[in-house]
This record gives C-alpha cells, sequence and structure tokens, in this order.
C-alpha cells in the first residue's frame, strides 16, 4: 500500500480536508517527505483557507486577489499601504498556518499562549510632574442592593486601542533621556511587530484629559497646567485643548520577525489643534466632557452645572468641527491668533452681502467695498484650513431633540458616522446617587439617538476643494460661492432624527434578556455592510462538491459581512440579565466576541458567584470538540460537523438523546454565558482594572489593579 502523499492531487485534498488543524501540524512531524507537504505553501493555504476562512491573514488574501482598484483607491491609506504590503512581500503560509491553528486553539479554550505586561508612566497631578493623566470624572451614579455596592461608570483608561490599525497608543514608563527631555511619553506600540514610535507631544506642564485612536487618528484632550483665570472665590478655570495627529503606515520591507510580517514603520505627524472651550473648564468632578472622533470629524458634549444662586438647570452644548483639513495653527501657543492666516476680504464676503452675489456702489468701506479681482485661492485654502465648527447646538436644541440631561444625566457616550452623531442614554431599575433618576426603568434602558450634523457628500474634504469653488464669472463680479464654503460658515443640517431602543420591553411581564442581543451578526436586522475590505463571509465548501470548480478561489467568498452601525442602541449591555456586560470586544470580521460580565445581586447573595471574562464566537467552528481526525465526519446532507459512526452506535440505545436540530435550538435558547469559554477566573484581576479591554482576534488588551497593561496573546 502507497503512501498518502503520493495519491493524486485531488484524492489527497479530499482527505485532508477531513483533518484537524492540529492533527495537520502534527503530521509535519511523521516523516521527512510528510513535513515537505504538509508544510508546503499549497497545502498549508488550502488547510488555511478550509478551517480558518475569516482570519485576518485570509481576509488579507481575499482583499488583494479580488478588490478592484477603482474601490482599492478610495479605501483609508493605511489599509491600502497594508495590502500593498501584503501584496508585495507575501506571507510564509506554512507558518502562518500553524500560528493561526494555535490560536484559535487558545481562543476555543479561552486559554491565552503568552501573557505580556507593560508599564505606564506614574501620574502625578502636581505641578512640574513630568506626567499627569487627570481624567474626566464620570456620573455620580453607582449600583445598590441593599448595603452592596458597584461600579456603574467606568473612568476612561490612559491608554487606547485602535482594531482598523492593531496599534496600541500608552504612556510607557521610563522613556529614553531624549523622550524625558522632550516630554515624548506617548508612543505608539504595534502589537504584531513590537515596533515603537514616540508621539510628538509634550505633555509637561499639560493635563492629559483623554486619549482616544480611532480611523488613523490620535486625539489628545488636555488642559493647561497653570490657570486661566478666576471662575469664582473657590474655582479656578484651565484652557483646554484638542491635538490631533495623523497615525500613518508607511511601506515598509522585509524584517526578521518570528511572524513573517513585514515590519510597518509608523509615523505621527501633526495634524491640527483647537481649542476645546471657548473659555476653559475647571479640573474638578462636576464640570464634565464626552467626545468622539472619525478622521473628518469630531464631536463633544459638555455638561457644566449652573453656578448662578438660582440653582438653574446645568449648561449644556454640543459642538462638533470638521478636523479634515490640516493647519500648523497651535492656538495653545498663539491664543490672540496672531500668527493665523488672515484674509482681509474673507469676512467681508459674508458682512457685505456678497454671498448672494450683491456688491456695494458707493465703495466707502475699502475692506468691504467691490473685489475688483478674483480671490487668492492659495490664501483661501489657507485661511479656512484646520478645525471648523460645522454645528453648534445649546440646551434649548438639546431639549427638542428629546436628550437633554438636566440634573439627572443619564448619557453613555457619543458615536459618529459619516453623516450622523449618535448620543447614547442607559439607565438601570438599581441606579443610585446622587444623579441618579427619580423615575428608574423597571429592568435596564438603552437607547440612542441619532441628529443629522455633517454635511452630504458635497462638503470638501480639503481647503484646496473649496478654494477651487471661488471663481469669477464677468470681470469684476465674484461668483456665488458653492453650497461646500456655506458649509463651512456654521450653516447647520437638519433631517430626520434616528431613535433606536433596545429590545428590552420595561412594560412587560417577562424580563427574559433582550432578544435582538442574541440575534447573529448576518441575522441582525439593524446591521449594516462595513466599508472596510477585510471583512468577508466564511463559505465551507468541501472539495468534492459542485461548488468547488476550482481551487482555493472557490474556498472564501469575497462576500462583505455586515457589521452594527453606531446609531444602534448597545443592548449588549443587559443581553443577559440581570448580568451586566462591563465592557466588550467584537471583531466582528473575523467572528470573535469577548465579554466581561458581572452580577453583583448575586455576589452579594453568594461569595461563589464571580465575575466572568468569556470568549464566543459568532460561527460554529468546524474544528469545535475534535481533536482526532478519526473521531469525525461531516454529514454531506447538512454541511455539519458530527461524530463519528462508532460514537452514535454505541450511544444509539440511549432514548433520551436528543437529534442535532434539538441540540442546536436547545443551545439557542441558553443564555449568552452558557455559551460562552470562560477564562480563568484569575485574569478578571488582571484585565479589568479599569473596567475595560480591547483587542481583537490576535489578542485581549486590558489592565490590572496595579496600573499596568496586559496583553493576552493568542
Amino acid at each position: 500500500m502507497g503512501d498518502i502523499i503520493d495519491l493524486p492531487a485531488d484524492i489527497f485534498f479530499a482527505i485532508i480536508w477531513y483533518l484537524h488543524p492540529r492533527t495537520a501540524v502534527r503530521c509535519r512531524r511523521v516523516s521527512r517527505r510528510w513535513h515537505a507537504v504538509f508544510s508546503s505553501n499549497l497545502v498549508s493555504r488550502l488547510l488555511l483557507f478550509w478551517n480558518f476562512p475569516r482570519c485576518r491573514e485570509v481576509r488579507l488574501a481575499i482583499a488583494v486577489s479580488s478588490i478592484p482598484p477603482t474601490i482599492a483607491a478610495r479605501l483609508p491609506v493605511n489599509v491600502q499601504v497594508e495590502l500593498a504590503d501584503f501584496d508585495t512581500h507575501p506571507l510564509p503560509w506554512s507558518s502562518v498556518f500553524s500560528r493561526v491553528a494555535r490560536r484559535y486553539w487558545s481562543l476555543d479554550r479561552a486559554i491565552p499562549y503568552a501573557v505580556e505586561k507593560l508599564d505606564l508612566a506614574q501620574s502625578s497631578h502636581e505641578f512640574g510632574s513630568p506626567f499627569s493623566f487627570w481624567g474626566v470624572a464620570p456620573w455620580r451614579r453607582f449600583l445598590r442592593f441593599n448595603s452592596y455596592k458597584s461600579t456603574f461608570h467606568h473612568p476612561d483608561p490612559m491608554w487606547s486601542y485602535s482594531q482598523e490599525d492593531g496599534v496600541l497608543v500608552y504612556p510607557r514608563a521610563a522613556p529614553s533621556l531624549d523622550a524625558q527631555r522632550s516630554g515624548h511619553v506617548y508612543h505608539i506600540l504595534d502589537l504584531a511587530t513590537g515596533c515603537q514610535t514616540p508621539v510628538p507631544f509634550d505633555v509637561r506642564c499639560k493635563h492629559i484629559r483623554r486619549v482616544r485612536l480611532a480611523q488613523g487618528v490620535l486625539v489628545i484632550e488636555w488642559a493647561e497646567a497653570v490657570a486661566y483665570h478666576q471662575l469664582n472665590d473657590r474655582e479656578v478655570v484651565h484652557r483646554h485643548f484638542v491635538t490631533a495627529f495623523d497615525v500613518i503606515r508607511a511601506p515598509s520591507g522585509r524584517s526578521g520577525n518570528q511572524s513573517g510580517h513585514p515590519s510597518p514603520i509608523w509615523r505621527v505627524e501633526f495634524r491640527s489643534e483647537w481649542k476645546l472651550h471657548f473659555l476653559g473648564l475647571p479640573l474638578n468632578k462636576r464640570d464634565r466632557f464626552f467626545s468622539t472622533h472619525t478622521a473628518t470629524h469630531y464631536a463633544v458634549y459638555i455638561w457644566q452645572p449652573n453656578r448662578s444662586l438660582y440653582q438653574d438647570d446645568p449648561i449644556e452644548q454640543i459642538l462638533v468641527w470638521d478636523i479634515s483639513s490640516p493647519s500648523p495653527c497651535r492656538p495653545s501657543q498663539d491664543p490672540m491668533g496672531d500668527w493665523r492666516p488672515v484674509v482681509p476680504w474673507l469676512v467681508s464676503f459674508k458682512s457685505s452681502g456678497l454671498w448672494n452675489g450683491q456688491s456695494r456702489e458707493n465703495g466707502n468701506d475699502s475692506a468691504v467695498g467691490i473685489i475688483q479681482e478674483p480671490p487668492n485661492k492659495a490664501a483661501l485654502a489657507a485661511a479656512i484650513a484646520g478645525p471648523q465648527v460645522i454645528r453648534r447646538m445649546t440646551w434649548g436644541e438639546l431639549a427638542f431633540y428629546g436628550v437633554r440631561q438636566r440634573t439627572l444625566p443619564r448619557l453613555r457616550g457619543l458615536a459618529l458616522d459619516d453623516r450622523n452623531l449618535y448620543i447614547i442614554e442607559e439607565d438601570h431599575a438599581w441606579i443610585s446617587g446622587p444623579q441618579s433618576s427619580v423615575d428608574p426603568p423597571r429592568v435596564h434602558f438603552v437607547q440612542s439617538t441619532g441628529i443629522p450634523i455633517i454635511p452630504g457628500p458635497t462638503f470638501p474634504q480639503h481647503p484646496s476643494a473649496t478654494a477651487s469653488n471661488l471663481a469669477t464669472t464677468d470681470a469684476g463680479k465674484p461668483n456665488t460661492p458653492s453650497a461646500a464654503v456655506a458649509a463651512v460658515l456654521n450653516n447647520p443640517v437638519y433631517g430626520p432624527v434616528w431613535l433606536d431602543t433596545c429590545g428590552n420591553d420595561n412594560h412587560s411581564v417577562d424580563m427574559r434578556h433582550c432578544r435582538r442581543a442574541d440575534m447573529q451578526p448576518l441575522d441582525c436586522p439593524y446591521c449594516a455592510p462595513v466599508s472596510s475590505s477585510l471583512a468577508f463571509a466564511p463559505c465551507h465548501t468541501h472539495p468534492g462538491s459542485q461548488e468547488a470548480k476550482t481551487m482555493p478561489e472557490a474556498i472564501a467568498k469575497p462576500t462583505l459581512a455586515p457589521s452594527p452601525f453606531p446609531g444602534q442602541a448597545p443592548c449588549w449591555r443587559h443581553h443577559d440579565f440581570p448580568y451586566l456586560t462591563i465592557s466588550k470586544v467584537d471583531d466582528l470580521a473575523a467572528g470573535v466576541t469577548v465579554t466581561a460580565r458581572r452580577c453583583f445581586v448575586l455576589e452579594a447573595l453568594s461569595g461563589f458567584m464571580m465575575p466572568t471574562l468569556g470568549v464566543r464566537f459568532s460561527f460554529n467552528p468546524p474544528w469545535r470538540g475534535v481533536e482526532d481526525a478519526g473521531d469525525i465526519r461531516v454529514d454531506e446532507r447538512k454541511g455539519k460537523w458530527s461524530r463519528s459512526v462508532a460514537d452514535e452506535d454505541r450511544d444509539h440505545h440511549d432514548k433520551n438523546e436528543d437529534s442535532d436540530e434539538d441540540n442546536e435550538s436547545l443551545s439557542s435558547q441558553l443564555p449568552p454565558r452558557a455559551r460562552e469559554k470562560r477564562f480563568p477566573q484569575h485574569l478578571w484581576e488582571e484585565m479589568m482594572g479599569v473596567g475595560y479591554i480591547a483587542g481583537d482576534e490576535r489578542w485581549l488588551i486590558g489592565q490590572d489593579r496595579q496600573g499596568r497593561i496586559t496583553i493576552l496573546r493568542f
């Protein structure tokens, strides 16, 4: 009898399709011939596409080979560079398959392959300290059951992670001597390669309020250490600013790292800076602001208690900036705006009515008189460059949209997409504290309100686009500026309001968890397709079926996987009542979800009810429950993995055995925590020190009680 590797290719591929990934890796140890075959790029690539069609490496390979150039040109710059590097430097599929098999084996058992610790810079509020992180105070609301209390609003961490780029920004402890002299404490860490890049931001004489990295843009909100003016007898005001940086992935070459990936060279470039508040905010636990941003816009909600003698309602406002245009101006270094480019005729357009094509006949005022020459496009571009406020809403408009918080706030956070701003509110039945609701809900309430904020596609993305809209028709008569220029001058955007409330019915007798949160991403009606090219739905195709015309082209179809948009109410917060989800990491493209959940009521009643950190797949992994190739078989009619025939015959005498359909229906009725694989209990203290986790399918990031970042690698 010949060896299996001597069989024809189609028969050999049909056989190894049944192998468990661990078994396929072990086959490399049989002999040198088996090692040469099972470690070849062709076999490793086929096994990778068959077993892990949703992993990041497979999505990159599909994106490189299937995305048209016209669509690829509209992708984010960092994604384009990553695809170009992947195309230029193909991955060694042999090591990639073994690494991905180890990753999903660790995920399926909730056992990290390695645990890494990162020390953070020590923060001190004293004047002259090298680093000071003064986070925004959360609401004074907590959960109470009898005499037991639990945290409901956790403070913001001093670090941030971007799932799009796979980089972590954090204040590095004990930086180099040059970093200490320059004050560049924050660093960008590429978790895949270990490369670190300092952020050119001087933290000296500043109080960092919040750090956030999203869509390739790093935003640092900070306040001056020296007070700006005296607010009253007991409080002083510090000027607050926002500094934005572009985190750019540069093309790179092959490096000698173990993963086989080319080491990206990250560049952090200054984009712009603007003043968060026109006057400033005190550094206390009463004045608060919540913010969010995308690659082109930044939004902030400011809540300040009214300091009048009549106990009026708090002062609330929302401001939205367009930050797509870079500008070298720094308001923190130029408070009076003396260094900012100024065009004398820019303001005269609006004040003199020239926006409507009008002109003055007398010409007695040279500043607002007739413009005899077309405006300088370069000067106009420099004048309107930098962040521009495109929407400002005070408490009157907030009350109109039904999102005014007043003295009993229930705001959880903000979210942005390409057109709207979403205000996410949350309330709970067991909320207590000075700012708790007078009329709490029966169970748990989560709501998202979307307000049209951002102008349509005519809004320019670069100042040169705005400058090109100004031209002259006749000699001496300027043409009417387009709507894009008018949008720059704070013209509001109106439209229908989006209102989404979670599926939990607070008026029903049934106190079950929200049913909508149990829907898979592919079945959720509140999902919309994502714009990323790295999200593809899996397609399990057997080599012997009629669909497999060619291999590996028919193994994974490049179908965009849906993803929930920011306007969906986060029902995952309470989808297993009375358990409360503290934080959640959702890698929808890979189908991996990690959830941190606890029930403070049961913890108060019993010391054995511990908080849990679990991982769950949004699909049925074909390798789950299979440790050896001889223990599995495939039902071609149903396309499901099941036990061997011998095992079924051995258990056939059991009359109480349920069918596969009954088991699946029973599993779908179980609470989400029963369908999760739980991490070891000691990892809760290692990860949930600040009540926040981040990451993706490759790693999980948290912070322990000692103030160190913990990275679980899979």
